[in-house]
């Protein structure tokens, strides 16, 4: 028989795979209010290698998120009483210079723009946009809850000891 080495799932993979469960139950048991779809990708961009990389990315995920759903949700109730797609034409790169220099020059945080952005662009650009605190509460909660999910399930997650599992090969 010969040995065949294989190697076992490292532990960020396990993580992730798990936390992308949860947030798929979660996002089950909202009855649709949570969007398994964005959930499930942040968790897997939450899951870092440490539980300190993790809490850090979590931690500018939420005020990324908390700073593009604000500007978003002023720009969406403006584009509603507006109405105006030229308007909007102007509106919406105005709101991404306002994430922009936010960020950048007055929070110093030039981490948060991508994420700031993308939560601005998701509430302002929706194909069916909606008026109202639901919307971007939405958009805001599904980063919240998939965030937590992925820093709760990194932190309590048992550390592996053993990457390779030896099996024994028939030979025919």
């Amino acid at each position: 028989m010969k040995k065949v080495n294989i190697e076992v799932p490292g532990l960020r993979i396990i993580k992730t795979i798990l936390a992308v469960l949860i947030v798929m139950v979660i996002g089950v048991l909202s009855n649709g209010l949570l969007r398994q779809y964005d959930m499930a990708i942040v968790a897997v961009l939450a899951i870092q290698g440490t539980v300190v990389k993790s809490f850090k990315e979590v931690k500018t995920r939420i005020s990324a998120t908390v700073i593009g759903g604000i500007i978003g949700t002023i720009a969406m109730c403006i584009m509603y009483i507006e109405n105006s797609k030229i308007f909007n034409i102007v509106l919406i790169p105005l709101g991404i210079f306002l994430i922009l220099y936010f960020c950048s020059k007055l929070i110093n945080r030039s981490e948060y723009i991508l994420i700031a952005c993308y939560v601005f662009l998701a509430i302002t650009l929706d194909e069916e946009p909606q008026i109202g605190w639901i919307y971007p509460i939405r958009v805001m909660a599904n980063t919240i809850v998939a965030s937590i999910v992925a820093m709760l399930v990194n932190l309590y997650t048992p550390k592996r000891r053993k990457r390779v599992r030896v099996i024994k090969e028939n030979k025919k």
